[in-house]
């Protein structure tokens, strides 16, 4: 008889797990590394976030065995399939160990995995660790694009937990599961069987680290949003066999469930994972660990190596193993950076402009037409790449100003004593004279208003529902009376959206000296918009 351990949780009371698991996993330090991983970025906002991928990973593991053991009730459906039990069993290692690659401060960290063209190493090493041939041709193929964390979760867990494994088929499918890579030979039966236990863990709808993530954030920062019933959704689960391929089929007592689903998704994507506190807070780490990099040039702190017990030197006499939130933190304490002291002094923190995407099309939208509005964001846009490569940072000040002004007198004298490429050097000032003309509006904007000309501009993606994704259209819905099942966007009409015209929109972030100050943000539509406005004249 299996002896299981028993884990409190605050969301499904306890969750069982086979102690050869505990002691072969769970225990280790490896998996222990993620009790200091933040869970999320939202504490700035919700100041009781602190929550981990520790108890996030051991949800989505217990999420996992109710949707196998769903699975399993049917198995008689699968004979073709052989030990479906196996298959599940390692699906729901990938749902434990979907995290193990996170980086300090999980999403804000995680981008430094794939500095200097990363990503084809990382691909390379799976396809190395999995024997996977065919995933070489696949990503290729299809633009394959995993989040940075999930690759490097499966090459820890490879080569820290490749003992589990009986080949490498099972590695391979293990590594698919947390990529979201389904098998690109679709006509194969027990792929597209494979391909759906994929989706349940990794998907753009519904797959239980969502499904986890949805119903502890929520819970632990006290977001008011939908409930879900997890378990009617999940126990409504089967795979259904047409035409000779295998699809997830839900019971028609599931629409509501699937509904909030989307629902709080959406919820949390627009008012939180977007609201301008966290992406500052994003930022100044963001800003603090490319400083770090910039001081401690000779290692790679954002490297498999730094995730494992042996660790790094960082300098003499100090390591850094089992790289956490904790390491980065130190680091930053000892780091003579305005935006670490930023980070650490709240109080020094500079404020959004405007505090929603709702607000900022209301400042810029309103009154311009469609032309005007796309000339200006698409040079707040060019602005923010200007800056990162002359100032290698998202500040709009002084500093920043004269070092525009010096890159385009460098280009100026470079056209001077250029042969060739006169025409190509030209364009390229009178560009370079545009991103110039806007930082000089925003600097007669923030003079008229009385602040410091001190600013920091952030891109934000613009929200697009969840609603309105084909994915979730095409769910498939079963009713007893029906032979076949019909596609939720065929039963329901309650809830639609259509996709965003743009996909992005921006904040900027100002000093804040004397909150009396009312700051007229009509003001800085006008001052832009008649640049564009001139843009459009002289075009």
């Amino acid at each position: 008889m299996t002896k299981n351990k028993r884990f409190k949780d605050p969301i499904y009371g306890y969750i069982d797990i086979d102690e050869n698991i505990i002691s072969s996993i769970v225990d280790t330090a490896g998996f222990q590394r993620l009790r200091n991983i933040i869970q999320t970025s939202y504490s700035p906002l919700y100041s009781s976030a602190v929550h981990n991928r520790f108890v996030h990973s051991l949800g989505v593991y217990h999420l996992g065995r109710i949707v196998s053991e769903s699975i399993v009730r049917n198995k008689n459906e699968f004979i073709e399939i052989g030990e479906i039990e196996r298959y599940l069993k390692i699906f729901e290692l990938a749902c434990l160990l979907h995290d193990l690659g996170h980086a300090p401060f999980s999403h804000t960290g995680e981008d430094f995995y794939l500095e200097n063209g990363k990503r084809n190493l990382l691909h390379n090493v799976i396809i190395e660790l999995t024997g996977d041939e065919d995933l070489e041709e696949e990503i290729e193929r299809k633009n394959y694009k995993a989040a940075p964390h999930e690759l490097m979760s499966v090459i820890v867990a490879l080569r820290e937990y490749g003992f589990l494994f009986q080949n490498d088929e099972e590695k391979s499918f293990f590594a698919r599961c947390i990529i979201g890579y389904p098998y690109a030979k679709r006509e194969e039966i027990k792929n597209s069987f494979l391909n759906c236990i994929i989706s349940l863990l990794n998907s753009t709808v519904i797959d239980v680290d969502k499904l986890d993530y949805l119903i502890r954030d929520a819970y632990i920062t006290g977001f008011d949003t939908v409930s879900i019933d997890y378990v009617r959704l999940l126990q409504s689960i089967s795979l259904r066999k047409e035409e000779q391929k295998y699809q997830i089929v839900y019971k028609k007592g599931a629409i509501s469930v699937i509904e909030n689903v989307v629902y709080a998704h959406d919820a949390e994507r627009k008012w939180i994972q977007n609201h301008p506190i966290v992406q500052y807070e994003a930022y100044l780490l963001q800003s603090s660990i490319e400083a770090l990099k910039n001081k401690y040039t000779n290692v790679d702190l954002f490297s498999y190596e730094a995730l494992t017990e042996d660790g790094i030197e960082v300098f003499e006499n100090y390591r850094i193993s089992l790289l956490c939130d904790a390491d980065i933190t130190f680091l930053m304490k000892n780091l003579n950076n305005d935006s670490a002291k930023e980070y650490f002094r709240r109080k020094d923190r500079r404020h959004p402009l405007w505090k929603s995407e709702a607000e900022y099309k209301a400042i810029f939208n309103v009154g311009y037409t469609d032309t005007i509005f796309e000339i200006v964001e698409n040079a707040l846009e060019g602005l923010c790449k200007y800056l990162n490569f002359v100032c290698q940072s998202q500040e709009i000040n002084k500093a920043a100003l004269d070092a525009c002004k010096r890159d385009m007198e460098n280009a100026q004298r470079l056209l001077e004593t250029a042969e060739t490429n006169k025409e190509k050097l030209e364009a390229l000032i009178v560009e370079k004279g545009k991103h110039l003309q806007w930082l000089e509006a925003l600097e007669t904007f923030a003079n008229e208003q009385k602040i410091d000309f001190d600013f920091v501009i952030l891109k934000a993606n613009q929200f697009n529902s969840g609603f309105a994704k084909e994915a979730f259209a095409k769910i498939q819905i079963e009713f007893d009376s029906l032979s076949k099942p019909c596609f939720f966007e065929k039963v329901t009409n309650t809830l639609k959206a259509e996709k965003s015209a743009r996909d992005k929109f921006f904040y900027l972030f100002y000093r804040r000296i004397n909150k009396e100050n009312k700051i007229n943000l009509r003001r800085l539509a006008v001052i832009l918009g008649k640049i564009a406005l001139q843009e459009v004249f002289d075009d």
